[in-house]
C-alpha cells in the first residue's frame, strides 16, 4: 500500500484486495472549493500470454460505479481521515511492448456524480433549501446540513422550476444563493483500526459562513484558523510548507451598486441603464430582423428586492478575493489535512501576504515513500483586516 493511504471498495468498506495493492504505484485525489472531488488510482500492469492480469481479473475496483473509499492518517495521531467516498467512472489503460512500463487507471469523482445522471423537469414552491434537504435525502447520505435560503416560492408566482439534472439543480440554487454545496465525512473504526462506517454529510451553507448581522453586501470574514503555516520561520520554529508562491490583484473591485425593476420607475431605470440609445435603420434591416418589428416588448420583470440583495453580495464576495497563493508542501510534515474551506493561518510571509486564508484548492499525491500536496489559499485582505 502507498504511504498511510487505505482504499476500501463496495458499501461495506471492504479493504483492497492484496493483488491490487501490490500493484498501486500512486493515487492522486483533487479538490476544490464547489466542485466533486476526483480520483486517479494508478496500478502497474503485467501482460501474460495475451491476457493483462489486472484489467482481465475480477477485482471489483475495475467495474463500473464500484463505490471507493479513500482514507489517510497521520503518526501523531490514531484518527483516520477520509479524503473521499465516491464511484468509479472511468477506466484508462496503457500497454507497451514486452509489457514493462504497462499500466491500468482507475478515475472517479465523489458520491455528487450520483446525482447528476438523470434529467429531472419539475416546479416547486417553498424555500429552495427545503427542496435541497429533499432530494438530498434521496440519496442516502446519512446527515444533511442545510442553511435557509431567503425566497420563498408559491402559488401562482413564479416558482422554483428545475430543467435539469439533480447535482445541476443544487449547484444552481448554491450559486443564486451565495452557497456552497459539498460533502463532509466522518470516520468510525473498529478494534482493529479498519474502517467500519463513515458518515457522509451533505452541506448547504456559506463559505466561509455569512456574517447575518450586516444590512449590506460584505467581503467574507476569516475567522478562527484551524492551522498555521509557516515558510521561514523566527527561532527555532519549523517550516512546514516548503513553496508559497503569492499573487495580489488590486484591480478587483470590492463593493457593488444594483437596483430592481419597478414598474413606477420604469422609464428612470431605463435610463439608468442605457443612454442615447442607438436605433438600427429599418430599411438597412434584413427579412428575418423585420419579422421582430412587429412584436411588443415583453413585460418587465417583477421586482424582486431579496434577489437583488443576493446579486450584490455575490458580485461583493466574488470580486473581494484578491490575494491568492500556491503552496507545496508534505503532508507528513504539515501534520493535517488540507481539505478546501478551512480556514489556516500563513506566518512570517510580510504584512501583505501574511494573516488568514481559506484554502481553494488541494492535490493529494500518494507515492510508495511519500504523500505531498499542492493547494491554493485565498484572501480578502491584508494581515491588520485579516487578524481582526
Amino acid at each position: 500500500m502507498l504511504h498511510r493511504l487505505a482504499i476500501t471498495t463496495g458499501d461495506d468498506y471492504a479493504p483492497l484486495g492484496d493483488a491490487a495493492v501490490a500493484r498501486l504505484v500512486e493515487c492522486r485525489v483533487e479538490m476544490e472549493l464547489s466542485k466533486a472531488a476526483r480520483f486517479a488510482l494508478r496500478f502497474e500492469e503485467e501482460i501474460c500470454e495475451q491476457k493483462n492480469e489486472l484489467l482481465d481479473g475480477d477485482d471489483p475496483l475495475l467495474k463500473r460505479d464500484t463505490r471507493v473509499g479513500i482514507f489517510t492518517s497521520f503518526e501523531k495521531s490514531d484518527t483516520i481521515e477520509c479524503l473521499l467516498v465516491g464511484r468509479v467512472t472511468k477506466v484508462r489503460s496503457s500497454h507497451i511492448v514486452g509489457g514493462r512500463g504497462s499500466w491500468v487507471e482507475v478515475h472517479g469523482e465523489d458520491r455528487r456524480v450520483d446525482m447528476g445522471k438523470v434529467h429531472i423537469n419539475g416546479t416547486y414552491t417553498g424555500l429552495a433549501s427545503e427542496v435541497v434537504q429533499q432530494i438530498v435525502r434521496q440519496y442516502g447520505y446519512n446527515e444533511t446540513r442545510i442553511d435557509p435560503t431567503l425566497i420563498e416560492y408559491k402559488k401562482p408566482q413564479p416558482q422554483l422550476t428545475q430543467s435539469d439534472t439533480d447535482l445541476a439543480f443544487i449547484e444552481s440554487i448554491a450559486r443564486a444563493n451565495n452557497m456552497d454545496f459539498r460533502i463532509e465525512y466522518e470516520v468510525e473504526t473498529g478494534f482493529d483500526k479498519a474502517v467500519s462506517q463513515v458518515t457522509e454529510t451533505a452541506v448547504l451553507a456559506t463559505s466561509p459562513p455569512a456574517d447575518k448581522s450586516a444590512t449590506g453586501p460584505l467581503p467574507p470574514v476569516l475567522s478562527k484558523p484551524e492551522h498555521v503555516l509557516r515558510l521561514n520561520p523566527a527561532g527555532d520554529d519549523c517550516a512546514n510548507i516548503t513553496k508559497f508562491d503569492g499573487k495580489i490583484d488590486y484591480d478587483k473591485p470590492t463593493s457593488a451598486f444594483g437596483f430592481a425593476m419597478d414598474d413606477a420607475k420604469e422609464r428612470d431605470v431605463r435610463s439608468q441603464l442605457a443612454e442615447d440609445p442607438v436605433v438600427a435603420d429599418p430599411s438597412k434591416l434584413t427579412e428575418t430582423r423585420k419579422m421582430f418589428e412587429a412584436r411588443r416588448d415583453p413585460a418587465p420583470p417583477k421586482p424582486d428586492p431579496v434577489a437583488a440583495q443576493l446579486a450584490k453580495e455575490s458580485l461583493v464576495q466574488e470580486q473581494s478575493w484578491f490575494v491568492e497563493a500556491d503552496c507545496s508542501a508534505s503532508s507528513e510534515r504539515l501534520g493535517f489535512l488540507v481539505l478546501p474551506h478551512a480556514i489556516v493561518k500563513v506566518e512570517n510571509m510580510g504584512p501583505n501576504l501574511s494573516g488568514l486564508y481559506q484554502v481553494k484548492t488541494a492535490t493529494h499525491v500518494f507515492t510508495p515513500t511519500d504523500r505531498l500536496v499542492d493547494f491554493t489559499l485565498r484572501a480578502n485582505g491584508f494581515e491588520e483586516s485579516a487578524d481582526g
